[in-house]
C-alpha cells in the first residue's frame, strides 16, 4: 500500500528578539496545498513563488521589540556588515529587528547610505590591543580548542557570528573554517 500525502504546507519562521526572553517565540506563516485524488499537486514554480511570497510577508510584518532600533552607525560599528547573507543571519537569529534590518539592507544596496563614507575616524587612540586583535600565540591566534570552548562554537555558521561580534581575530576565524572543513560532518543536534 502506498500512502500518498493529501497536502503540502510551506511554513517561514521568523524567531521574536532573543531578548524577549523564552516567551518570545517566533512567528510563523504558512501556505497549505491541495493534492486531488490523482496526486497532482502544485508545481515546483508554484511552490517557489508561494514560498517567496511567504518570505515576503514575513518580512513585512512589525515584530514586537523590546528596544529601540539603533543607528546606522551603530550597526555598521557593531557588525561592519559585507555581506548580505550575514545581515540575513543576525535577523534570523534575533539579533537585529525589523528597522535595524531594513537599515542594513538599504546600506549594503549599490548606492546605498554609507556612515563611513561621510568623514573618516578619528585615529584610535593609543594603548593597548584588543583581545580580538592580540594573538596569544605568534601567528595563528589562540588555540582552536580553547576557541571552541570559551564561545561555545560548534559550526562554522556560529563562528561567522562571533567573528561578526569582533570577538575573535580574521586570523582565528580563517583557522576555525579550516577546522571545521577539514572535521568529519557531525548530524545537526
Amino acid at each position: 500500500m502506498t500512502i500518498r500525502p493529501r497536502e503540502i504546507e510551506l511554513s517561514v519562521d521568523r524567531p521574536l528578539a532573543r531578548s524577549l526572553g523564552a516567551e518570545g517565540g517566533s512567528v510563523r506563516l504558512t501556505a497549505r496545498f491541495a493534492i486531488d485524488a490523482s496526486g497532482d499537486g502544485p508545481t515546483s514554480a508554484e511552490l517557489q513563488e508561494a514560498l517567496d511570497r511567504l518570505r515576503s510577508e514575513i518580512d513585512g510584518l512589525r515584530l514586537p521589540s523590546p528596544r529601540a532600533d539603533r543607528t546606522l552607525d551603530e550597526l555598521v560599528e557593531a557588525y561592519h556588515p559585507r555581506q548580505w547573507e550575514l545581515v540575513e543571519l543576525l535577523r534570523d537569529e534575533g539579533e537585529l529587528t525589523t528597522g535595524e534590518f531594513e537599515a542594513l539592507r538599504a546600506h549594503l544596496a549599490p548606492g546605498g547610505p554609507s556612515p563611513l563614507a561621510r568623514a573618516s575616524p578619528p585615529p584610535a587612540p593609543a594603548g593597548p590591543p584588543t583581545p580580538a586583535t592580540t594573538p596569544e600565540r605568534p601567528g595563528g591566534g589562540r588555540p582552536i580548542p580553547e576557541l571552541l570552548e570559551r564561545y561555545a562554537i560548534d559550526s562554522l555558521r556560529a563562528a561567522g557570528i562571533v567573528r561578526a561580534r569582533r570577538e575573535i581575530s580574521f586570523d582565528e576565524y580563517m583557522a576555525l573554517k579550516r577546522h571545521f572543513q577539514s572535521a568529519p560532518a557531525t548530524p545537526p543536534r
